[in-house]
């Protein structure tokens, strides 16, 4: 058997200081886990893993329990834990000072396992570490010598998913976000909210089976508390109004026509809000509050105008903040905002509050973020830098875009003293499924830990390990396949038709072919790709020992990429077909087995669009609620019809042809209607 090194050692996030030396220790000679009780969910944690990795069943024991235990697992603070304290002291343990709170000590021996650190979320996270080590780094029943110091260099990591344009999770999918997160040493989540909060003095904002209780918010709370995931309230407070200004009660508050921004110079305005945030806001415990404030497009062209014209549109911005900061400050809540106005009215930063946070987002990949980030540095606010795992409008997330981009802003935020990342999850058109988001969520997690030690490499070759449970090199190569998609099409970062949106498009009357250059050539390099990771990933099914229900996830998007490459295909290939039928007459009976097998051809797309509209609703019901599955399965049937409907129609004139009847142009043959 090879020896025992670092790089068999698997974790994410990679810790600052991992040395394997000692002596390695037998773990059916582990006797017990000594726990203070105030750490018995990461014991339980801890004991689960023993269980089910090494088929160890392995007590958890307070200290009043503890004496002549023999070999154990040593959890908890030296400063308060006797037990703790003995064995720091036995092997000289140090805890240097830049440890903190969330950093550890994780010692393995002959003699025993030590967690030590100097709160409770560092031996969280040191359990974490361990479990993770159990997984990668046991081999026949014992674990290396091993010394790990660790700690992370941003207060905050965290992750926003998108709960108002479309997907809504169901609360037991997103305690298990959470749970993977806290995994993985993420430590904040945030739910972006426009109008799916079940708000009981406005009911008629929350739209049916979609809205959250405070009675479940709260419940959230306690679960995320007990991973040391810190759950922080969010709603749209000026932009991004739509979903409630579109219902008549509140239309007149509304900055213009468009419906988009709730006016500041509405008189309503902030009688509503209050009203809203006495509901939404003490749901939290956290002691922050995202009030959006982002893209509040046509603000002071409207209500506002006459203001605007005096102080300036910035200055009614401002205005609108300092309000909600007020309203904030009665529950005793600091306020985030995104960043956006800021920046674009660099003059309001000197007024900005230092007692704020503001959410600096961007998610175009770029080398340099320094006059982004030094922007809200040089004036000494308090910043979260955030980047997005770019899923939104995509078949599967943009990976060649979104890798870079969270390495680099994150590294770039590190450098100018930003409070920590926030890593964006968006829904944009409503149809991602989160369980294709792992990979760029992970990577947040690497990059946020340890940003300047981040490497991609290494990230690449551990991950498998760490979220599957198996090495599997093929499952990342496939992840990269399908992460590389969106980049063939359009290789430039752009706001536009993405994937998803192409994927709806009719084969044989979409405008994009003629839009993006050598389109054919790069439709055909994604259906190659997603063809290959389909098949790797298929293979990868029987050896996973964790997470495998997300492979079906990944599969799905595989098999949707492949099925988007090869409608266009054959619907090229069909249509050129059916003008050469029309160029060069055949005779009626060999027209006619022509025309009936391009329609058996399009129906056989037809029914693989039909099977995939299937698994995509399966897969919808294992992360979100009903609510908005039927606008998605809408559009498969659209697509659905279109295929039907030609591949009838040519089934019909293949008949047609044999008694005779001339054969139509292209045009009518494969025409979009009835």
């Amino acid at each position: 058997m090879p020896p025992f090194g670092t790089s068999s050692i698997k974790v994410i996030p990679e810790p600052k200081e991992i040395v394997v030396k000692g002596k390695p220790v037998r773990l059916e000679q582990i006797n017990a886990i000594l726990a203070n009780r105030v750490d018995r969910f990461a014991a339980d944690i801890l004991q689960k893993t023993f269980k089910d990795v090494c088929h160890l069943e392995i007590p958890i024991l307070e200290s009043q329990k503890a004496s002549g235990v023999g070999k154990a697992v040593v959890i908890g603070i030296p400063n308060r834990d006797p037990w703790v304290a003995e064995f720091c002291s036995r092997y000289a343990v140090e805890f240097p000072e830049e440890l903190g709170d969330e950093g550890y000590v994780l010692l393995v021996d002959e003699g025993g396992i030590l967690v030590a650190a100097k709160g409770a979320a560092g031996v969280f996270y040191g359990v974490q570490t361990l479990v993770q080590v159990l997984e990668s780094g046991c081999r026949d029943g014992e674990l290396p010598g091993l010394w790990v110091r660790d700690w992370p260099d941003m207060r905050y990591r965290g992750l926003l998913i998108d709960i108002s344009r479309g997907p809504v999770p169901r609360i037991d999918y997103l305690k298990k976000v959470i749970h993977t997160m806290a995994r993985f040493k993420l430590n904040m989540l945030t739910l972006y909210t426009e109008h799916t909060f079940a708000f009981k003095k406005h009911p008629i904002i929350s739209p049916p089976g979609a809205a959250l209780t405070a009675e479940e918010i709260k419940a959230l709370g306690a679960y995320a508390r007990q991973h040391y995931v810190e759950l922080v309230g969010n709603f749209q407070s000026l932009g991004h109004f739509r979903n409630i200004l579109k219902h008549r009660e509140y239309r007149d508050l509304a900055e213009t026509p468009f419906r988009w921004v709730i006016s500041p110079a509405k008189k309503g305005t902030y009688k509503l809000l209050e009203e809203l945030f006495s509901e939404i806001v003490p749901a939290y415990e956290s002691e922050w509050f995202i009030v959006g404030c982002d893209e509040p497009w046509h603000l002071g062209e409207g209500a506002s105008k006459a203001w605007a014209e005096k102080i300036g549109v910035d200055g009614v911005y401002l205005g609108h903040l300092l309000k909600l900061r007020e309203i904030l400050g009665r529950y005793g809540k600091r306020m985030m905002f995104w960043g956006d106005m800021v920046l674009k009215y660099p003059r309001l930063i000197s007024r900005i509050p230092k007692d704020v946070v503001v959410l600096n987002w961007a998610y175009s990949a770029q080398t340099d973020y320094r006059d982004r980030v030094k922007a809200f540095a040089k004036a000494d606010i308090k910043q979260l830098v955030c980047p997005g795992v770019c899923c939104w409008n995509r078949i599967f997330p943009d990976y060649v875009n979104a890798i870079s981009n969270i390495q680099n802003f994150v590294r770039e935020g590190y450098r100018g003293g930003a409070l920590g990342m926030l890593n964006t999850a968006w829904n944009d058109d409503g149809e991602n499924l989160f369980g294709c988001n792992w990979y760029g969520i992970l990577w947040g997690a690497e990059c946020a830990w340890g940003p300047e030690r981040a490497s991609r490499e290494a990230f690449r070759e551990k991950f498998s390990s760490c979220f599957y449970g198996a090495d599997l090199p093929e499952v990342t190569h496939a992840i990269e396949l399908l992460g590389s998609c969106e980049h063939v099409i359009w290789p430039e970062y752009t706001v536009g038709i993405k994937t998803d949106a192409l994927f709806w498009e009719d084969p044989f009357n979409a405008d994009t072919p003629k839009e993006v250059k050598d389109f054919w050539e790069k439709i055909r390099e994604v259906g190659r790709r997603a063809e290959e990771a389909e098949t790797l990933l298929e293979k990868a099914v029987s050896c996973v020992k964790r997470e495998r229900e997300n492979l079906d996830f990944l599969i799905f998007a595989a098999r949707r990429m492949a099925l988007l490459a090869r409608k266009f295909l054959e619907g090229r290939n069909i249509l050129a077909e059916c003008r050469s039928l029309s160029k060069h007459p055949f005779e009626a009976e060999r027209a006619a087995s022509k025309l009936e097998a391009l329609g058996w051809r399009l129906a056989e797309l037809r029914a693989q669009m039909e099977d995939l509209e299937d698994e995509y609703g399966r897969l919808w019901l294992k992360e979100y609620r009903p609510f908005w599955l039927e606008v998605n399965l809408a559009k498969y049937d659209a697509l659905i019809k279109r295929l039907e409907t030609r591949a009838t129609r040519l089934l019909r004139i293949a008949k047609e042809c044999i008694r005779g009847k001339p054969l139509p142009p292209p045009e009518i043959l494969l025409k979009e209607g009835d």
